[in-house]
């Protein structure tokens, strides 16, 4: 074989050699530094995301305990209601037998239902009394006033809540 043939063999392959181990090396560095940037920002959105999980939670207990508040008074006013109800009502017939079964879901057109008024407050078993339509007025306050109350709660949650994609 030639020597120069064989010098130039031997150039190119202590040539590429080099060239890998260098490149490697350079690479090689470009690689971990780029690794450490992820796990910083990695632990960076991390540490994030805790603390708005906690910020979360904390808004949620400070609203669940306002609800849980406005819960037992709304209770505490629907039962002081009730008892003074059975002191101001009567107890006299207030609807008559066909208004509450048409109230209790009987169909329009039920044949059980009289064209005329009902009968009389004697011959009817099936009647409301003023006390009855007082305490269900009583009852459809409370639940309205809960379900108000928690809606109200909820849309403190959601309005209160910082947008993500805001601060990205």
């Amino acid at each position: 074989m030639n020597p120069l043939a064989l010098a130039a063999m031997i150039g190119l392959a202590v040539g590429s050699g080099a060239g890998w181990f260098v490149t490697d090396a350079v690479l090689g560095a470009d690689i971990a530094m780029m690794q450490a940037e992820q796990a910083d920002a990695l632990a960076q959105s991390e540490q994030m995301y805790r603390r708005a999980l906690a910020g979360e939670q904390e808004r949620g207990f400070v609203l669940s305990d306002r609800l849980a508040h406005t819960e037992s008074q709304l209770t505490q006013r629907t039962l002081e209601v009730s008892r003074a109800l059975q002191k101001v009502t009567t107890g006299r017939a207030c609807l008559d037998a066909s208004a509450v079964r048409l109230l209790n879901g009987a169909a329009h057109d039920d044949g059980a239902m009289p064209e005329t008024a009902g009968p009389s407050v004697a011959e009817s078993a099936a009647i409301a009394t003023d006390t009855d339509v007082a305490g269900w007025i009583g009852g459809a306050q409370y639940h309205y006033d809960t379900c108000r109350a928690r809606l109200g709660a909820l849309i403190d949650f959601e309005t209160g809540r910082p947008d993500d994609r805001t601060e990205q």
